[in-house]
This record gives C-alpha cells, sequence and structure tokens, in this order.
C-alpha cells in the first residue's frame, strides 16, 4: 500500500517534470506577444512547486524508507538462508517455494522504493537538459540568465533518501542485495 503511494507520488513530479520540461522548449516559440516574462515567472513558480512537493515526499517517505531497507534486508537475508537450507536437505520443497516468493516479494518491494528515487532523480536532472536543448540562445538576455537561474536550481536533484543517510538509487538497491547476500553467507558458515 506504501508503495503503490510512492509510487502514485513520484510518477505524479515525474509528470509536473514533463510538463514543465515542454514548457520550456516552447518558451521561445510563444514569444510572439512579448509574453516570455510571463511564461518564465510561471515555468519558476512551478518547479518552486515540484521542489516543495518532492521535499514533502522526502520528508514522508524518508522513515518509513529507512524501516522497510533495514527491514526486508533481514528478511531478504534469511529467506536466501532458507532457500539454501531447502536446497541442500532435498526434503522441504514447501519451504523452498515459500522462501522463493517470500524472497521476490521482498526484493520487488526494495526495488520499487530504489527505482521511485532513481526516477525523481533522472526526472529533475532532465529540466536542466531541456532548457540547455531549449532556443534559449535566441532570447533577450534578461530571458536567457533566468532561465540560466532556473538551470542552476534545477541541477541540485532531487531524491528520497532513507532515513537521510543514503539515497534510494539502484545502486542503493544493489547495496541492500549485497549485504543481504553478505548477511546470508554469514548465516550459512555459522550452520
Amino acid at each position: 500500500m506504501i508503495n503503490a503511494l510512492l509510487a502514485t507520488l513520484i510518477l505524479h513530479v515525474g509528470g509536473q517534470v514533463d510538463i514543465m520540461r515542454q514548457a520550456i522548449m516552447d518558451v521561445h516559440t510563444n514569444d510572439k506577444l512579448g509574453t516570455s516574462l510571463i511564461v518564465l515567472r510561471d515555468l519558476i513558480h512551478r518547479h518552486r512547486k515540484i521542489i516543495t512537493l518532492s521535499n514533502d515526499i522526502e520528508t514522508l517517505f524518508s522513515f518509513i524508507a529507512l524501516l522497510q531497507l533495514l527491514w526486508n534486508t533481514l528478511i531478504i537475508c534469511f529467506c536466501g538462508f532458507m532457500i539454501i537450507l531447502a536446497v541442500s536437505s532435498n526434503k522441504g520443497i514447501m519451504v523452498l517455494i515459500k522462501s522463493m516468493f517470500l524472497y521476490t516479494v521482498k526484493t520487488l518491494e526494495v526495488f520499487v522504493f530504489c527505482y521511485a528515487g532513481e526516477f525523481l532523480s533522472s526526472k529533475s536532472k532532465s529540466i536542466s537538459d531541456a532548457i540547455y536543448e531549449s532556443l534559449w540562445y535566441n532570447m533577450i538576455p534578461s530571458d536567457s540568465r533566468i532561465l540560466l537561474l532556473i538551470m542552476v536550481r534545477s541541477q541540485k536533484r532531487l531524491t528520497i533518501t532513507a532515513g537521510k543517510i543514503f539515497d534510494l538509487t539502484l545502486e542503493g538497491f544493489m547495496s541492500v542485495m549485497k549485504a543481504s547476500a553478505s548477511y546470508m553467507s554469514v548465516l550459512h558458515a555459522m550452520y
């Protein structure tokens, strides 16, 4: 349930970023009546709202993500250990099936959190790419400076963290899986 809410909120932010990117690309083409300053003001306002929403999502999900990652790391470790025991004993086919199912579900749960953070980071970077690809060089210097300020601010990427300790990215997912595998090998060596 929490994963679905996080995914929905992140997709909403991604959609807002896409709308902003399209508006950035259209700034110069809409300047027939000298309205680019109004459009740029609206873009700055929209960008501030996107940043605020992203920070609110970060505040809301940071502690939840930390608990989820810690708990799921342990569960993935123990499920992997149960899979190793079930395979080596040749008797526990039901234990093997249950453990593999739980292992898959918990791995996907961690992946959803990490992919949401990666998606948000890549979308926030795409704003500065859109400004670079726009026709900013055909604008008057004062308007292009405003775009430059938006570009500078958008280079500070939006992200979700796990308890403000580490960023939820695909690299973070890889770290969780490595930690689970390390703990699992220690358990297997002790058994």
